[in-house]
């Protein structure tokens, strides 16, 4: 086996050095891109969650709009979601026939909800929105 010269060793450490300096930064934003993606589709699916469940709470039997509230509410603070609007339709439930629709849509802030907040979000809203048929007559 023919040993290597201390002149062809550095010259190989000087080239490995010149390759992480340019792969390295590369590496890092992909990385960090990906996690922050990552971010806003768990934000995404904790609304889609919420509004589901708000969803199914306002189909129950003599459920309120501030039950349907609470429900979301839970839901989005168990999955750290801030800055969440949520809008229920209708506003009351009082005289609703079964298989009424009652809708759940959450809107929230992006920019607040992400891992990092390297700015790949920023001025994005995320919305969900689920709609669901009354199961029973008041």
């Amino acid at each position: 086996m023919r040993r290597l010269s201390s002149k062809t060793k550095r010259r190989r450490q000087g080239v490995a050095a010149v390759e992480a300096a340019l792969c390295l930064p590369v590496v890092l934003i992909l990385m960090l891109g990906t996690l922050e993606i990552c971010s806003g589709i768990f934000l995404r699916e904790s609304l889609k969650i919420a509004s589901f469940e708000g969803a199914r709470a306002g189909v129950r039997r003599q459920s309120t709009p501030d039950q349907v509230r609470t429900t979301v509410t839970e839901v989005l603070q168990a999955r750290g979601v801030q800055g969440a609007q949520v809008e229920i339709e209708p506003n009351s439930f009082n005289g609703l026939d079964a298989l009424s629709p009652i809708s759940v849509t959450i809107t929230a802030p992006a920019e607040g909800n992400s891992a990092f907040n390297l700015n790949f979000l920023t001025g994005r809203t995320v919305n969900a929105r689920t709609t669901m048929l009354r199961e029973f007559d008041e």
